[in-house]
């Protein structure tokens, strides 16, 4: 069954506040950015960390935590979030600091000591 699509139905359609994109409908919420624009929006805001060595990338902000995957040294990649977690001594320097990143499509925590910030 095939469905017919007049002028009137596209107009009522966009005056829903609805975007019609590759023959699906998404219904857009007042205040919202399109899914595009707060990607490139997030993007132009990212602040790098740059591995000062190799550290592990872990599941939780604790030392003993599962390790998923390893942040090479000299690697950058965008910071993601940033809380406090379990105390270290790495790096050359102790903190409770941590900073969520994904490199090479492991997401996860590194101490903050051994990412530094690159602007």
């Amino acid at each position: 069954m095939r469905m017919k699509t007049s002028a009137g139905t596209i107009a009522a359609t966009a005056l829903l506040g609805t975007a019609l994109a590759g023959g699906v409908a998404t219904a857009a919420t007042p205040g919202t950015a399109h899914p595009a624009a707060a990607a490139t929006t997030a993007t132009a805001a990212c602040v790098n960390a740059e591995a000062q060595e190799n550290v592990k990338i872990r599941k939780e902000r604790k030392l003993n935590s599962t390790a998923v995957g390893l942040f090479t040294k000299g690697a950058t990649t965008c910071i993601r979030g940033e809380a406090t977690g379990q105390s270290y001594n790495l790096c050359g320097r102790s903190g409770t600091d941590w900073m969520k990143i994904t490199f090479r499509g492991n997401t996860g925590w590194i101490p903050g000591a051994c990412g530094s910030r690159q602007v």
